[in-house]
């Protein structure tokens, strides 16, 4: 997904950009903007993205500015078929936004899970292809506990306790999934990082039950691994 961000603040546009990594998001599909005026050019000029971050309060064009030339004025932007989530430190611009047909309004400050929320309008939740006894199986990113290397096969363990074979190997599956989700235990194993439910220096419980042994090699990127996602 390409993704605009428009915000004045760095520290405001890190964090966002951050939590959008966290989400699965790729760094180099997202482009950040300070100011409304930079974003309508290049909204003009450049391949419209998926989904525009619109704060309200910013220099050259405000917010509101921005989608009142979208909807009103620019014919490439009327046109677009762009999603726009507002972010605003204050609450009263949202009767505007919502008017202009945003498909959100984040209160700023906003939390990792209420960025999920809103990134559920947009957009349906990735999955990944797996081939299972000659079928093809669709699997939800987010439902992914762990991967573990079973020679050239990868074995599965979902949320519900299912676990699936598939003939691919770990290192194929590692380079497909979004690295802030999931990171290495042992050199065979990786671990949805949602799914931790604790840890200690030498041993993850996941929320299925299962326990797995930290390779001692791996302890400290799992840590901040952990650290990075909480």
């Amino acid at each position: 997904m390409r993704i605009f961000i428009a915000e004045d603040e760095p520290l405001a546009a890190q964090k966002l950009q951050f939590f959008l990594q966290k989400l699965g998001e790729k760094n180099k599909n997202i482009t950040i903007f300070d100011n409304g005026t930079a974003l309508v050019e290049a909204l003009k000029i450049m391949a419209t993205p998926d989904l525009l971050f619109l704060d309200i309060q910013m220099p050259g064009l405000t917010g509101i500015e921005v989608l009142k030339q979208w909807q009103k004025q620019d014919q490439k932007l009327r046109n677009a078929d762009l999603k726009v989530i507002i972010t605003s430190a204050y609450d009263q611009y949202a009767v505007d936004g919502f008017n202009f047909g945003v498909t959100d309004y984040l209160l700023k400050p906003y939390t990792l899970e209420r960025l999920r929320q809103a990134m559920a309008k947009v957009r349906p939740e990735p999955v990944i292809n797996i081939r299972v006894e000659g079928r093809n199986v669709p699997i939800r990113i987010i439902d992914i506990v762990s991967l573990a290397a079973k020679k050239d096969y990868t074995e599965f363990t979902l949320t519900d306790g299912q676990k699936l074979m598939t003939a691919n190997t770990l290192v194929g599956f590692e380079q497909q999934l979004p690295d802030m989700l999931f990171t290495r235990i042992q050199r065979s194993c990786l671990v949805g990082l949602r799914h931790v439910k604790n840890y200690s220096a030498a041993v993850v419980s996941l929320t299925t039950g299962e326990e797995l042994a930290i390779g001692r090699t791996y302890r400290e990127s799992f840590r901040q691994a952990i650290k990075a996602i909480k």
